[in-house]
């Protein structure tokens, strides 16, 4: 178990938030600036921004032992801050080869539903000629030593494909990147960069005459906004995005919509991680099936009360973790569990201690700390802590993590309650809930949200598996109060092998309806 690492304001610690203070209003003053002139601005980090795009800073007052970095950021674009079709300050839109239009802000169209965040999001139709229509971000600078920007970014297209083959697109669309002022871009792929969640789905033709014959790239339809994840390749020169849409000599389709483009990243750096020694956690059971065939956990809202866990565990500090046995073994994204950590800091870790955690809180999927997040419940990730503080008062038992066992075998029910306060401040207290179930076909687990004093930043909630596998609750918004979330996974299926048609000539999709519009889902991540 780690030691109490709970926060105390030394004179330095002091200190270095005074000299944060004083820089946070040295932007400040400089974003004035910028404002009356509309330029593109640079901070005095090296990010180079438009006055409009949004950057949030997680802080950390001096760098901590085993501590990634300083500073976590964040650049947004919603592409909500402009009137249609002009596009934010810092991108442009050309066309190397095809007709008019250019990608534009658009806020009403096909393919539906028009927009992620209302009420403009970035569009391109597909048009029956060749085309290479190409839509570049703002130029960015900055990144610390070693770091690997995460991309994140919702995506809604109808790009013409074959209706034979489910591997073959005709039109689609790329990403790519430029590291040398936008002289030359490469895909990201080739760059270095991966996907994570959401990547390209199909290979281009090359017998239509296509500008990017041949390449892995986004086609078909995705029926309605999807999430794209990537970590993008090293950054130690200004770097560009690229989302690029090329169509061949015949065919259409409605297009292709962006928007919500997210980009975070490490700033500064801290003391290097030793390399973490083997825990006693537990050990999966046999490889899932492929994860294409897997589908997400779904969350489903409702009411529901907190039952009360009356076996202290013995986790009273911050930043820990406690190894505890579960009463049965317990399904997590098709692999079975006999054991967990319970951590401090709001989360169940299944297969790999990730505490001490301090201050790396992140919207899923969270990046490896000691080891990869895989099979983790984050419950509410904050800054707790489960020792002896005033806010702990709250309840006869005290802070810490508790559990009991409802009903009777082979259908109960664990329930793992949190007493905690925040690190920070310890009167605001929490009270939230785990709730795993025995046998059930739908490997649900509960996590149930009782009286929670305001907490509005630095939180996460959700449920990560294997590498593509993830669903966001909420993220630095505050906290539901008293509120059930079920969640809930589908069995996995064995994918059926779709035979691949002889080498002839490539088919062509034959005209067909629009399929109706799927409306877009409550937000779980």
């Amino acid at each position: 178990m780690t030691a109490d690492l709970k926060r105390t304001f030394t004179p330095a610690r002091l200190r270095c938030i005074f000299y944060l203070l004083v820089s946070v209003a040295a932007v400040v003053a400089v974003l004035g600036a910028i404002s009356s002139s509309r330029a593109i601005g640079q901070r005095g980090d090296g990010l180079v921004f438009p006055e409009n795009v949004s950057v949030s800073r997680v802080d950390t007052p001096s760098p901590l032992p085993c501590f990634p970095c300083w500073f976590l950021e964040t650049i947004i674009e919603d592409f909500d801050n402009v009137t249609p079709p002009a596009l934010p300050p810092g991108w442009m839109a050309t066309n190397a080869q095809g007709p008019p239009p250019l990608w534009v802000t658009s806020d009403a169209g096909v393919p539906l539903p028009p927009v992620d965040t209302p009420p403009n999001a970035a569009f391109i139709d597909d048009p029956a000629v060749v085309s290479d229509k190409r839509l570049d971000s703002l130029q960015f600078s900055g990144f610390g030593k070693g770091t690997s920007p995460r991309l994140t970014f919702r995506q809604n297209f109808n790009l013409e494909a074959s209706s034979e083959d489910r591997n073959l697109g005709f039109d689609g669309g790329v990403l790519e990147i430029s590291t040398d002022g936008g002289n030359t871009f490469q895909d990201i792929l080739a760059a270095g960069g991966y996907f994570v969640m959401g990547g390209y789905n199909r290979t281009i033709s090359t017998d239509r005459g296509s500008p990017i014959a041949g390449r892995q790239a986004w086609s078909g339809n995705s029926e309605g906004f999807i999430t794209t994840v990537a970590y993008l390749p090293f950054l130690f020169k200004p770097s560009t995005l690229r989302w690029r849409m090329a169509s061949d000599s015949s065919g259409s389709d409605e297009g292709w919509r962006v928007d919500t483009v997210e980009i975070t990243w490490c700033y500064g750096e801290g003391t290097p991680c030793p390399t973490p020694s083997a825990t006693p956690t537990a050990t999966p059971t046999p490889t899932p099936p492929p994860r294409a065939s897997c589908p997400q956990y779904t969350i489903t809202e409702g009411p529901g009360n907190i039952v009360p866990g009356t076996t202290d565990t013995g986790n009273h500090c911050a930043w820990c973790d406690t190894l505890i046995p579960l009463p049965f073994p317990f399904v997590l994204y098709d692999q079975t569990f006999t054991a967990v950590n319970v951590t401090s800091s709001g989360r169940l870790d299944f297969v790999c201690n990730n505490e001490p955690a301090g201050y790396t809180e992140t919207c899923p999927p969270a990046p490896p700390n000691n080891c990869p997040y895989d099979f983790t419940i984050f419950a509410l990730w904050h800054e707790w802590y489960t020792g002896s503080a005033t806010g702990c008062s709250t309840w006869a038992n005290g802070c810490g993590i508790f559990t009991s066992i409802s009903g009777n075998a082979p259908n109960r029910i664990f329930n793992i309650e949190w007493h905690v306060v925040d690190r920070e401040n310890d009167s605001q207290a929490g009270n939230f809930e785990v709730r795993l179930y025995e046998n059930d076909p739908s490997m649900r687990f509960d996590v149930i949200y009782g009286p929670i004093s305001e907490v509005t930043y630095l939180n996460a909630a959700g449920v990560q598996g294997p590498t593509e596998f993830f669903t966001q609750a909420f993220c630095n918004v505050p906290v539901p109060q008293n509120t059930l979330h079920t969640y809930q996974l589908e069995p996995c299926v064995t994918p059926t092998p779709t035979p691949t048609p002889p080498p002839t000539a490539t088919p062509r999709a034959t005209p067909r309806g629009r399929p109706t519009p799927h409306s877009r889902p409550s937000s779980p991540g």
